[in-house]
């Protein structure tokens, strides 16, 4: 697995597509910015902001997405107190993963 940078995305909304994510951290390195970030799938999945490392487990501290939902969040201007990337992981097998950035 290799990790997806969005870091340097400039045109908003942008819509990436992780096609049979398994179970186990894909990493997302998010642009600076105020953001509006959403992530979903058909299938059940996981998304964490600490201890995000690409490969690893899914930490203990992460949110449960059920199949067919979406989760979005607002993340803060400040660059001191936002978090700069994300995983995701199918909760099991594999899932296709969407992830909407927006500018707010």
């Amino acid at each position: 697995m290799a990790v997806i940078d969005l870091s340097a995305t400039s045109t908003f909304p942008k819509v990436h597509y992780i096609a049979s994510a398994g179970t186990t951290q894909q990493e997302i390195t998010l642009p600076p910015g105020k953001l509006r970030v959403s992530v979903g799938s058909a299938a059940a999945l996981y998304v964490a902001w600490e201890s995000v490392s690409d490969g690893a487990a899914m930490p203990t501290n992460k949110v449960s997405v059920a199949s067919a939902n979406i989760l979005s969040f607002d993340l803060s201007h400040s660059s001191q107190d936002r978090a700069t990337k994300l995983a995701v992981a199918a909760q099991a097998s594999t899932a296709n993963i969407e992830i909407i950035l927006e500018r707010i």
